[in-house]
């Protein structure tokens, strides 16, 4: 994740403790939009300190929910074992729908101007800049009122219905068995745009459904070259 600024004590350096373990919560082995992920922070006095923790002790700051205290996170439980000499916080993020987007895997731009990618998940909008001669040409926002869209099957490691299961790019996720997974295609009619003969690309970003100014990692199509009122 790496976006979450967890702050135990108010903030004040205190060498008497130590945070001997972070876990991350998730009986998954991949993320989907509508989880919310928990993290559980452990920590251990030195010598014969004692905790004296609460609530109000612990601030979590969820940086894409916004960057305010508290935003889009919240301190579950802060329990005090052990006589005093341990302590636990519990931490929920903020569902991954409000702070993340999912990923286009790739883009495709046909020799009839044609622009295709598969759906990013948690995205019903995406930023489409189209390069011409490797210079910017048009910036759009593509969604439903100018894509069409269709579905396609494909092969995918692990569960195909909890959102991105990886790929055989994904060194972390280990490969399980092969599922059938039906995506929605969008499709941009980019000839509607071109108004002189160039060689053209599109660069594709996923924007975030819920918050546009989340947005999802780039990425670029090969180049064809486009001809005005010429398709194939």
């Amino acid at each position: 994740m790496g976006t979450e600024d967890i702050i135990i004590n108010y903030g004040k350096e205190n060498k008497d403790y130590d945070v001997s373990v972070m876990v991350i919560n998730h009986k998954e082995t991949v993320w989907g939009l509508d989880d919310e992920p928990e993290l559980l922070i452990t920590l251990s006095g030195k010598n014969d300190y004692k905790f004296k923790l609460d609530k109000d002790c612990v601030s979590v700051t969820n940086l894409l929910a916004g960057g305010a205290t508290g935003s889009g996170a919240t301190v579950e439980e802060v329990k005090v074992d052990n006589g005093g000499y341990d302590a636990s916080v519990k931490v929920k993020l903020a569902k991954l729908a409000l702070t993340h987007t999912g990923k286009v895997d790739s883009v495709k731009l046909s020799r009839e101007g044609v622009v295709s990618w598969a759906e990013a998940l948690g995205s019903t909008s995406y930023e489409m800049r189209v390069m011409k001669d490797d210079r910017p040409y048009r910036t759009v926002i593509a969604d439903a009122s100018n894509t069409k869209t269709h579905q396609e099957s494909r092969e995918v490691f692990g569960d195909a219905g909890k959102g991105p299961t990886g790929t055989e790019k994904d060194a972390e996720i280990k490969a399980q068995d092969k599922t059938t997974k039906v995506e929605n295609v969008l499709e941009y009619d980019l000839m509607s745009l071109v108004t002189v003969p160039g060689m053209y690309y599109v660069e594709v970003v996923p924007l975030n459904g819920l918050n546009s100014m989340i947005r999802g990692d780039k990425v670029v199509s090969a180049g064809v070259w486009l001809v005005p009122g010429v398709s194939g």
